[in-house]
Parts: structure tokens; sequence; C-alpha cells
């Protein structure tokens, strides 16, 4: 049994030999295995980052497009109003002119209508005026031949 090596005493040969062994492999790892990982990880960070910004630019774009927007319907809107009471108030006067013309017309036709009855009027009291002397002169002559 004296072949076989203590547990408890420490060998330098294999103390040297585990602390060799344990420090490349650390160095293989972090070399070889960690730094592509940290890489990788780097890189999607600022993959992140980037969608990130063009996110952020993609929504500054959009707001100043939809305040745009805002302010080209604000100023359709005003422009349709504005075309609108143009209209309106050229339709008024339009009426007012064929109302006018209306009236117009109605008092023409009105003074001649008066016109035409005043001629009539009178024409009907010369006739009548001549009737009443035609019978007149016919009663005084009938009552002239009774007497």
């Amino acid at each position: 049994m004296d072949a076989l090596p203590d547990p408890m005493k420490v060998d330098p040969a294999t103390l040297l030999f585990v602390m060799v062994l344990v420090t490349s492999l650390f160095v293989f790892l972090k070399y070889v295995f960690f730094k592509p990982i940290i890489q990788v990880m780097d890189d999607r960070e600022t993959a992140i980052q980037s969608g990130a910004s063009r996110r952020a630019e993609a929504t500054a774009l959009v707001e100043q497009r939809q305040a745009d927007y805002a302010a080209r319907l604000k100023e359709l809107r005003a422009q349709a109003f504005e075309h609108r009471k143009s209209l309106s108030a050229a339709a008024s006067r339009e009426k007012e002119a064929l109302l006018e013309k209306a009236r117009a017309e109605s008092a023409q036709n009105r003074e001649r209508a008066l016109a035409e009855l005043r001629a009539t009027q009178e024409s009907a009291k010369a006739d009548l005026m001549a009737q009443v002397e035609a019978l007149s002169e016919s009663m005084v002559s009938h009552l002239l031949r009774r007497a």
C-alpha cells in the first residue's frame, strides 16, 4: 500500500500540471469559446440599438407626417368652408337678382295691366256715356212724341 499516493499529500508536479491545465483551459475557452459568444452578443446588442433608433426615427417620421396631414386637412377644410361660403353668397346674390327681376317684371306687368284697365275703363265709360246720350235722346224724343 505504500505504492499508492497519499491523498492528503500535495504532489508539486501534479499541482503544476493541474494549474497549467486549468490556465490553458481558461485561455482556450476565453479566446475560442467566450470571445465569439461575446462578439455575437455585442453584435446583437448593436442590432437591437440600431433597430430602436430606426424605430424612433420611423415614429418621428410618422408623427411628422400625421402633423402634416392634420395641417393639410385643416387647410383644406378652411378652403372648403370658404368655397361653400362664396357659393352661398353667389347663390344669395343670384336669388336676389332673380327676385329683383321678378319684382320689376311684376311691377311692369301690373302697370301695363293698370294702363289697360284704365283704357278699358275709359272706353267703357265713353261707351256708357254714348249709350246714356242715345237713351236720353231716345227718351226725350219718345216723350216729345207722346206729349
